[in-house]
C-alpha cells in the first residue's frame, strides 16, 4: 500500500515535469516574476532591522530614509508582482489551451468514445486555468517562500541562538498541525467539487430531455433525483465551509502560542541583559514574517493537491497518441477495388465484426444491410481509418490502407450520416465546409440545385447567408441532409460513404434527398447503408450483415433466390411499406 501511494507521488511529479516541457512556458517571464518575488522577500528580511535601529535611537537621516524607501519599493514590488503574476498565468494558460485544443482535433477517434465531450471542455478551460494557477503562480512563490524562510532562520540564530532554538522547536509542531489541516482542508474540498461535477452532469443530461421527462409524466421523480443531488453538494458544502473556517480560529490560536513563547523568552533575556529591547523587537517581527511564510506552505500544500486531478488528466491527454497525418505515400487517385481480409474489431469488450471478408469494387454501389448494432456503421468508419482493426487487414489493391497518407486517403472520401449535424454559422459556409480550394458563387448554387436544396434556401430572407443555428437546429432533418448533400457534391470526392441518409425524413423530404443522393452517387464508389428497398435493389453490390459476420453478398436478385435472412428482410420492408 505505501509503495503504491509512494509510486503515486511520484507519477504526479512526473505529470508536473512532463507538462513544463509540452507546451511553451514563457521562461523569461518566470525568471522575471522570480526575481521580483525573492527581492520582494529581501526587503521584507531588510526592514526589521532598520526598525530596530529606529528603537534603539538611531534617528538619522540615512535610516529613517532607508526604512521609508523599503516601504515605498515594497508597495510598488507588491503591484508589480501581481501585474507579472497575472500575464505569466494567462500566458501559461493560452499556452496549455492552445496545446490542447491542437491535441484534440489530432487524437484518434476512440479518445472520443472513452470521454465525453463535458470532460473535453473542462481539461480545455477549468484543467487549464488549475495548471497555469501553480505553474506561474505557485512555483516562483515557492522558490521565494524557501529562500525567505531560510533568511529568516539565518536572521533569527544571528541575533540569539537561544531565542532561535525556540522558535525553530515550536516550527515543525506549527507545520504538523498545518499539513495535517491542509489535508482534512483538501479531502472536503474535493468532496464538494466532485458533488458538484456530478450535480452539473446530472442538471446538463436532464435538461436537454425536458421533452422526454414531460412526455413519460416522470417529473415527480426528476424532482427527486434532482433534490437528492442538491441536497449531497449542500452538505459537502456545508462541511468544506466549517472546515474552511476553522483556518483562521487555528492559525490565530498557533500564532498565539508563539507569540506568547517568544514575548516570555523575551521578558527573561531582557531582564537578564543578554539582548536589548530594540533587539527583542526585531526579533519579533522576524518571528511574525517567519509564521507568515508558513503559512503559505500550507496554501501551497492545498493548491497542489487540488490540481494534481487537473495534471493527471491533462498529462494522459498530452501523453496519449496522436494521428499521424505526415507519413505515407501520397495518395491521388482511387482506381482498385477496396478489400477487407478477415477483419476483426471490438469496442472494448464488444466484439462487432468477425473475420469479415468482404470486396468493394471500385466505381460501384455497394449497399450494406442488416439488422441495426450488426457492424454496418463501423465498416464505414474502418474505411475512413477512424479505427484499425483488431485482425485481418484493409487493402486498397494490393497496399494496406494504413501505408497511404491520412490526410490524402480522407479528402478521399466524402460522407453524409443519417443526420449530418452542421456547424454553427451559414448555410454557404456549411456547404464549402472542407472544400479546399476556392469556390465560386456558381458552383455553390450549381451544388444546392443538384442536392434539391435551391429552392428552400431561395425561400430564406438571407439566402445563402441564413444562419443554421447551433449543429443546424434552425433547420428541418431534410434540410440538413440536403445542405450535406451539396457539401459532398462541391468536395468531389472519389468515394461516397452514405450511413442511412434518409432513415429518420418524412416522405416528402425523403424523395426530395433521395433525388441529390441520385445525383452524387453517379460516377463514384459508394458504400450505403440503408433500409430503402428502392436504394438497395439498384446496388451493384449488397453486403448482408448479421451480428458481425457476413450472411451474403450479391446483386438483389441473386441473393432474394439463395438468402433467406435477405428474403425475410426484403419481406418486412414490403409488409411494412404496405402497411
Amino acid at each position: 500500500m505505501k509503495n503504491e501511494k509512494k509510486k503515486a507521488r511520484k507519477e504526479i511529479w512526473k505529470a508536473y515535469f512532463r507538462l513544463v516541457f509540452k507546451a511553451k512556458v514563457p521562461w523569461v517571464w518566470l525568471i522575471i516574476i522570480t526575481a521580483a518575488l525573492i527581492g520582494q522577500s529581501t526587503l521584507s528580511l531588510l526592514f526589521p532591522q532598520y526598525t530596530q535601529k529606529i528603537m534603539a535611537g538611531d534617528i538619522s537621516k540615512t535610516v529613517v530614509y532607508t526604512a521609508v524607501g523599503i516601504i515605498v519599493l515594497q508597495t510598488v514590488m507588491s503591484g508589480f508582482v501581481r501585474y507579472i503574476n497575472k500575464i505569466v498565468i494567462y500566458k501559461i494558460d493560452v499556452s496549455y489551451r492552445s496545446l490542447i485544443w491542437k491535441r484534440l482535433m489530432r487524437s484518434p477517434l476512440h479518445l472520443y468514445d472513452e470521454v465525453k465531450p463535458s470532460e473535453m471542455v473542462s481539461r480545455t478551460a477549468a484543467d487549464t486555468a488549475q495548471i497555469s494557477q501553480v505553474l506561474g503562480g505557485l512555483f516562483p512563490y515557492a522558490i521565494s517562500t524557501v529562500y525567505a524562510t531560510a533568511g529568516t532562520i539565518i536572521i533569527l540564530f544571528s541575533y540569539d541562538w537561544k531565542l532561535g532554538l525556540s522558535v525553530l522547536i515550536f516550527a515543525p509542531i506549527y507545520v504538523i498541525t498545518m499539513i495535517v489541516y491542509g489535508k482534512w482542508n483538501y479531502r472536503a474540498n474535493k468532496v464538494a467539487y466532485d458533488r458538484l461535477a456530478k450535480l452539473t452532469q446530472f442538471l446538463s443530461e436532464l435538461l436537454v430531455s425536458i421533452p422526454l421527462i414531460k412526455s413519460f409524466v416522470t417529473e415527480k421523480k426528476e424532482e427527486k433525483r434532482g433534490e437528492a443531488n442538491i441536497q449531497s453538494y449542500y452538505k459537502a458544502s456545508m462541511r468544506r465551509a466549517i472546515i474552511n473556517w476553522i483556518e483562521t480560529p487555528l492559525v490565530v490560536f498557533m500564532n498565539l502560542i508563539q507569540t506568547i513563547l517568544v514575548i516570555v523568552l523575551g521578558i527573561y533575556f531582557v531582564s537578564k541583559g543578554d539582548i536589548t529591547i530594540d533587539v527583542w523587537i526585531a526579533f519579533n517581527m522576524y518571528v511574525a514574517f517567519l509564521w507568515v511564510e508558513l503559512e503559505s506552505y500550507n496554501r501551497m500544500y492545498i493548491q497542489l493537491k487540488v490540481s494534481q486531478g487537473a495534471t493527471s488528466r491533462i498529462a494522459a491527454l498530452v501523453d496519449s497518441p496522436l494521428e499521424d497525418y505526415e507519413q505515407g505515400k501520397p495518395l491521388t487517385k482511387i482506381d482498385a477495388d477496396l478489400i477487407f481480409e478477415e477483419v476483426s474489431f471490438s469496442y472494448g469488450d464488444t466484439h462487432v465484426l468477425k473475420d469479415i471478408t468482404v470486396t468493394i469494387p471500385h466505381g460501384k454501389v455497394t449497399a450494406i444491410v442488416g439488422a441495426s448494432g450488426g457492424g454496418k456503421s463501423t465498416i464505414i468508419s474502418l474505411i475512413q481509418r477512424f479505427y484499425s482493426p483488431d485482425r485481418g487487414k484493409i487493402l486498397l489493391g494490393d497496399t494496406p490502407i494504413e501505408q497511404y497518407n491520412l490526410e490524402d486517403w480522407r479528402n478521399a472520401y466524402s460522407y453524409v450520416a443519417q443526420d449530418s449535424l452542421l456547424l454553427s454559422g451559414t448555410i454557404r459556409e456549411n456547404i464549402i465546409y472542407g472544400v479546399k480550394r476556392d469556390v465560386s458563387e456558381k458552383e455553390i448554387i450549381e451544388a444546392a440545385e443538384a442536392a434539391s436544396a435551391l429552392q428552400f434556401i431561395e425561400e430564406f430572407p438571407d439566402g445563402f447567408d441564413t444562419e443554421v443555428g447551433e449543429s443546424g437546429a434552425k433547420l428541418s432533418g431534410g434540410q440538413r441532409q440536403r445542405i450535406a448533400i451539396a457539401r459532398a457534391l462541391l468536395r468531389d470526392s472519389q468515394f461516397l460513404l452514405l450511413d442511412e441518409p434518409t432513415s429518420s425524413l418524412d416522405s416528402r423530404s425523403e424523395k426530395a434527398v433521395q433525388d441529390a443522393i441520385n445525383h452524387l452517387i453517379d460516377g463514384r464508389t459508394v458504400v450505403i447503408i440503408a433500409h430503402d428497398l428502392s436504394t438497395i435493389q439498384d446496388a451493384d453490390q449488397i453486403i448482408l450483415i448479421d451480428e458481425g459476420k457476413i450472411d451474403g453478398v450479391g446483386t438483389h436478385e441473386e441473393l432474394l433466390e439463395t438468402n433467406t435472412l435477405y428474403k425475410l428482410f426484403v419481406k418486412l420492408h414490403v409488409e411494412s411499406s404496405a402497411s
